[in-house]
């Protein structure tokens, strides 16, 4: 049995009914013992077989082809197991959908409470919202290994959308309504980023707000475009890496100026729930969950890695900079975050905060477009329309 395999592999023709058998017979010959094998018959044979396999012919002295190659082709190197995404890169994407210009307005929310009650708030909206995206994260990765989304074979990033969590789980009343609630959140975010970012280049460049809005939009929605997740996610941390360090240096500053770190004596419970909106539109990013999960392949240790960090440095940036500004305002009737930068009295203030503020609305606007493009694309391609 061993000999025919041999022969076999050795004579693809043979594995190709339209070869002639003759012409198989003399490709199969060994050492001259069959007086019908000759070598011109030998060599068409192999010609014949080789243009058969779609390769180059054999000639006499040529080598034979391995036994893997003639009975079963060996699976092509890297076709699994390479991590695509980086936790770096999803970091990134959490932090800069959760961090957006408004973050430096979150003091004129919080004043009335004083900085502990509305810390404690803080800390309750960020361990609620990361159980609500670990939770998001489980039900995502258990559907995309269901499906088989992640295999690592070098295609784009599949996502599975929240509509597809939702109606996997709930039924397709469950899947309208979060469809629902997903778009009319993702819409108002993106014009309320759109008019930020033209109200901020308006004041830097003196284009009209709607027209600087739209195209800067527009440059981002080209990025993610043509270069996909990955080079966005590359492209976003670098933006991310820039808009925290302008944020430290407000920061510092603002604590050199005289401000923070302590605790404002102040306490109004009663106040709190009027901050509680504004603390969760600073701290959530869920829209992007999916994406996060679809970037790291399914991956759930590094998924959880990545929203537990992405998600702590919002949430500490958030608490010192509410201490600060508290503190920085106490003397003032308007805790406007910019009337207290303000007071630094510095000639660089002015340029560090609205750069800070469209680096902030830039990368916010990059998660809540790269999550609404894989949500219509991933709808799309599930009605076969792709």
């Amino acid at each position: 049995m061993q000999g025919t395999v041999i022969r076999r592999a050795l004579c693809p023709a043979k594995l190709h009914r339209h070869v002639p058998s003759s012409l198989s017979r003399g490709l199969c010959c060994r050492g001259g013992s069959d007086t019908r094998c000759g070598a011109a018959a030998g060599k068409r044979a192999r010609a014949v077989a080789a243009r058969a396999r779609g390769g180059p012919e054999v000639g006499d002295g040529d080598q034979a082809p391995p036994l893997q190659d003639a009975v079963g082709a060996s699976p092509p190197p890297g076709g699994g197991g390479a991590k695509r995404g980086s936790v770096a890169g999803a970091v990134a994407l959490i932090i800069g959908t959760s961090i957006g210009s408004g973050i430096l307005a979150v003091p004129q929310s919080t004043a009335p409470a004083g900085f502990v009650p509305s810390a404690v708030c803080m800390v309750v909206c960020w361990a609620f919202l990361v159980a609500e995206a670990l939770l998001i994260a489980e039900i995502n990765v258990h559907l995309r290994r269901k499906s088989k989304k992640d295999g690592g074979d070098g295609a784009g990033v599949e996502v599975i959308s929240m509509k597809s969590m939702a109606q996997a789980t709930l039924g397709e009343w469950g899947g309208n309504l979060a469809a629902t609630a997903y778009l009319f959140l993702s819409y108002t975010s993106m014009v309320a980023y759109t008019s930020k970012s033209g109200e901020v280049l308006s004041r830097a460049i003196g284009v009209p707000e709607p027209v600087s809005g739209a195209a800067f939009t527009a440059a981002l929605a080209l990025l993610i475009a043509g270069g996909g997740t990955g080079v966005t996610a590359q492209v976003n941390q670098v933006l991310t890496f820039f808009m925290i360090g302008l944020l430290l240096t407000i920061e510092v500053s603002a604590v050199a100026f005289g401000g923070g770190l302590s605790l404002p004596a102040s306490a109004h419970w009663e106040q709190v729930p009027a901050a509680l909106p504004v603390i969760i539109f600073t701290l959530v990013y869920h829209d992007i969950a999916p994406v996060i999960c679809a970037y790291l392949e399914g991956d759930l240790a590094r998924i959880r890695l990545a929203i537990l960090v992405g998600s702590l440095v919002p949430l500490v940036s958030l608490l010192v900079w509410d201490d600060v500004a508290l503190t920085l305002a106490a003397s003032s009737t308007d805790p406007n975050s910019l009337g207290i930068l303000d007071k630094l009295e510095t000639e660089w203030s002015y340029a560090v905060v609205e750069t800070f503020s469209l680096l902030a609305v830039g990368t916010s606007l990059i998660g809540t477009l790269l999550a609404a493009s894989q949500f219509f694309i991933e709808q799309m391609t599930r009605r076969g329309r792709f």
